[in-house]
């Protein structure tokens, strides 16, 4: 039963983007009872990435394969926050002794992962930004070679 639940959880926001699922988090953090203060925190610090990964959504970032695999990671990652943090939701007394060690285990992780797509961020604009500067000089001279080096 649990399973069929959580199946529909997800498909409920398999088509959310990262902003998406950051405001999902952070309405959900406000009614966790067990590892609350781990639930907050991270969804305040989710809250200052969403405003700046909002901002990526529309830029050409996106359109790339090798700058938009990590957001595509990152969002992966947020699904099972959301997750995470509706499990520290409700429940009986008994389920949050037992479970609440484990399930601050598992937040700690999704933390750790989410800091490392961050880190790649840099990298990936980066990228984003050599292949705009290329696809820039590619239209004003189609035969510099130096350009055609880069591409390849």
């Amino acid at each position: 039963m649990a399973l069929v639940a959580q199946a529909s959880t997800i498909a409920q926001f398999a088509g959310v983007d990262a902003y998406g699922l950051i405001k999902m988090i952070a309405e959900a953090a406000q009614t966790v009872r067990r590892n609350r203060a781990t639930c907050l925190q991270l969804a305040r610090r989710l809250k200052m990435i969403g405003d700046l990964l909002k901002q990526l959504h529309g830029a050409q970032l996106m359109q790339q394969p090798e700058t938009r695999n990590p957001v595509e990671q990152l969002e992966e990652t947020l699904r099972r926050a959301y997750l995470l943090v509706r499990s520290c939701q409700g429940r009986s007394y008994v389920y949050r002794c037992f479970m609440g060690g484990r399930h601050a285990d598992e937040l700690r992780e999704v933390q750790s992962e989410i800091a490392f797509y961050l880190q790649l961020f840099p990298l990936v604009s980066y990228v984003d930004a050599t292949l705009n500067w290329v696809r820039h000089l590619n239209k004003a001279d189609p035969s510099c070679k130096e350009v055609q080096q880069v591409q390849n």
